[in-house]
């Protein structure tokens, strides 16, 4: 966990008149987001105008809290502003000629506007395509073509009628954009009808602003309507071990007060923490602030995100190396959701060396084997346990 140094932004010139209650509220900070290129290049102090062709197509943006966990400005291939700046890769047709806007089907598999259901037992709402940063390596790059705008309310009704009419469905994701960049009044009509309905037993909010604006959660406000949703479960998406502060960690016990669990997913990314030390290092934060790894994912096959793929062996390594080295609540699931909106399919690495209809081989973390005989009990005497087998 990094600890920042108190008032650490007064460092960077653009904001060192502001105060640590500005800089400390959410809404300043989505109200001072850097918009576009020429603002970022004057906060890092560098011409990026070559990447407006990129701006051009996809749109830019980040809290002044994000870009200034970046530390040094001078180096572009830092893992936070990697995150951040566009990159002539997004554009490249020969890079992202397999890419798709939508893989996994997410608008076809839309039976009302905004929603999808691709599983039986849970749908996802797309309730806004605004989010504070846009993340170049976005699985929904499509919203970024688009106006910055929420659902109507008209949208919201379909999506509950649609959910309290088919009771099959057990689980609610909502997603967007970034949800909670809402106000909090929709944020409550949104999860308080939710609530409502009988048949819902979870209800999931997928969110970035834990990341790149934690001070969303020291809100009380919001804190409190999601105290009065007991369904309810955060699932972040941190990265990168330096997105994991002191600060996060305030925001995480605010919302641990308010009797929510956090979770995290963390997408494998190309030159940002496709190591298994970094890994390492992220998921000990992560549990250092008392959130759980959920899921490492394999990077979807978006257009406009292909140039962050690894091999898909690359995850695996990546769970080999922690098995045995980190505690096992620290440890995530990796998974590729295939094309077609076919589902995720959680992949591990092989630890059966041999198997036979006598007995299985298997190697541990340190590569080191043992046989288990496949009977009862594991007994020398070949009759003897071969009589123990029928």
């Amino acid at each position: 966990m990094r600890i920042l140094e108190k008032d650490y932004w007064k460092k960077i010139p653009q904001w060192k008149n502001v105060s640590r209650w500005e800089w400390e509220d959410w809404r300043w900070q989505i109200r001072n987001r850097l918009k576009n290129i020429d603002e970022i290049g004057k906060v890092l102090g560098k011409d990026l105008s070559k990447l407006k062709k990129v701006e051009q197509v996809f749109r830019t943006g980040t809290t002044p809290y994000y870009i200034s966990l970046a530390n040094d400005f001078s180096d572009l291939e830092n893992p936070i502003l990697k995150q951040i700046l566009p990159s002539c890769e997004e554009i490249d047709p020969f890079i992202q000629s397999e890419g798709n806007f939508d893989p996994f089907k997410e608008e076809i598999l839309s039976p009302v506007n905004g929603l999808t259901h691709r599983y039986p037992d849970r749908v996802l709402l797309r309730t806004t395509n605004f989010c504070s940063v846009y993340c170049r390596h976005c699985m929904r790059k499509r919203i970024f073509l688009e106006e910055e705008r929420a659902r109507r309310y008209e949208d919201y009704i379909n999506m509950f009628k649609y959910i309290k009419e088919n009771k099959q469905i057990k689980e609610v994701i909502i997603s967007g954009g970034d949800p909670l960049t809402l106000p909090n009044r929709k944020i409550e009509f949104i999860l308080e009808n939710l609530q409502k309905i009988d048949h819902v037993e979870s209800i999931r909010i997928g969110t970035r602003e834990l990341v790149v604006n934690p001070y969303r959660f020291f809100d009380e406000g919001l804190l409190e309507i999601l105290e009065r949703n007991d369904k309810v479960w955060i699932v972040s998406h941190f990265n990168h071990p330096d997105e994991v502060t002191d600060v996060v960690k305030r925001a995480v016990k605010n919302i641990l007060s308010a009797g929510i669990p956090v979770l995290n997913q963390t997408v494998l990314l190309r030159g940002i923490n496709d190591d298994p030390e970094t890994m390492e290092k992220l998921f000990r934060s992560l549990i250092q602030v008392k959130i759980k790894p959920y899921y490492l994912f394999y990077c979807d096959p978006t257009k406009g995100v292909l140039h962050f793929r690894t091999p898909i062996d690359k995850g695996i390594e990546i769970i080999e190396y922690l098995r045995g080295r980190v505690s096992g609540i620290a440890i995530p699931t990796y998974a590729v959701d295939l094309p077609g909106g076919l589902g995720k399919v959680p992949l591990e690495p092989d630890y059966i060396v041999e198997k036979t209809d006598q007995y299985i081989i298997f190697k541990n973390y340190e590569g080191k084997t043992v046989r288990f005989n496949r009977c009862k009990f594991d007994i020398i005497d070949t009759k003897k346990s071969e009589d123990l087998c029928l």
